[in-house]
């Protein structure tokens, strides 16, 4: 196979030539490098972008709460405090939002057997909570006239 006139210094001759690299190698494998990790960068950003609008996308396609949730909470909120105070005597004002809130306690109880929208909901929620605060009020008054 080899001729024996062949020594090691030719042979790493014709080796180096065999394998000599063109001149613009380097500069091309810098340039696909970086073609490479531009376009692995620009999939990340649409990968992201995609994520956030997706999110986005959730939040205003899931049903969203009633308005009313907020006056609801309220009003649990004031009838549990309302629990701490003792019972109103007789007070006028009093009377007047116990009877303001056995009207909006059945219109609610009516709108919610008819299966009712928020939009009529929600003005009963602040109805009901106006009343309680009222009552919470008067109670409170009442309370710290007998407080010694």
């Amino acid at each position: 196979m080899f001729s024996k006139e062949l020594n090691f210094g030719d042979l790493a001759r014709r080796l180096d030539a065999a394998t000599e690299m063109p001149a613009d190698l380097w500069p091309r494998i810098a340039q696909a490098h970086a073609v490479r990790r531009r376009r692995r960068i620009r999939i990340r950003v649409a990968g992201a972008m995609v994520f956030v609008l997706g999110v986005a996308g959730s939040f205003l396609l899931l049903p969203q709460s009633p308005a009313g949730t907020d006056w609801q909470a309220r009003a649990q909120a004031l009838e549990i405090e309302l629990r701490s105070f003792p019972a109103d005597i007789g007070d006028p004002a009093a009377r007047e939002a116990r009877s303001g809130l056995e009207r909006v306690d059945n219109a609610l109880q009516s709108a919610y057997d008819r299966g009712a929208r928020a939009n009529e909901l929600v003005p009963l929620w602040k109805e009901r909570s106006e009343l309680l605060s009222t009552l919470l009020a008067v109670r409170q008054q009442s309370a710290s006239i007998t407080r010694i």
